[in-house]
């Protein structure tokens, strides 16, 4: 074997565990409408008072060790979704969306007395990090069929 037929078949077990690794990765079905509604919570609970945040935020601690534990039995792995690729602009688009609903949601509640609007901000925030979870997984799945495993 020379080595340019050593190097083309080493390229082509890279692109087969890649494939193999693109396809693992497909989180189950309802993974990211869950994730949508722990972060929607997240947002939706902003009106309450101190106590009532406290325990929010357990829930949504404990909802989010489920989840990564979840995805992790299903996979057999976990990925960092700000790992290098076009998955970070995707996880850094999410965020930014939704510290700003957090924000104005927050701001409309307090300022304008618009009770509501943590709650209608936390449905908007679910259904953009559901959407946003599966853009996600589209392009880490894009990133490793290109090619770039970061």
């Amino acid at each position: 074997m020379t080595r340019d037929e050593d190097a083309l078949r080493m390229l082509a077990e890279v692109e087969a565990a890649n494939a193999d690794l693109a396809e693992r990765a497909k989180a189950p079905t309802w993974y990211h409408p869950a994730l949508g509604l722990l972060i929607g919570g997240m947002v939706a609970v902003q009106g309450l008072p101190i106590i009532g945040k406290i325990g929010c935020y357990l829930v949504f601690a404990a909802g989010l060790s489920l989840l990564i534990r979840a995805y992790k039995r299903h996979t057999g792995m976990w990925i960092n979704g700000y790992r290098a690729g076009r998955t970070r602009w995707v996880a850094v688009g999410l965020a930014l969306i939704t510290m700003l609903c957090m924000l104005i949601a927050v701001w409309l509640e307090r300022e304008r007395g618009l009770t509501y609007a943590p709650l209608a901000f936390g449905a908007i925030v679910a259904v953009i990090v559901t959407i946003g979870g599966f853009v996600w997984e589209a392009a880490f799945r894009a990133d490793l069929r290109d090619g770039d495993p970061r």
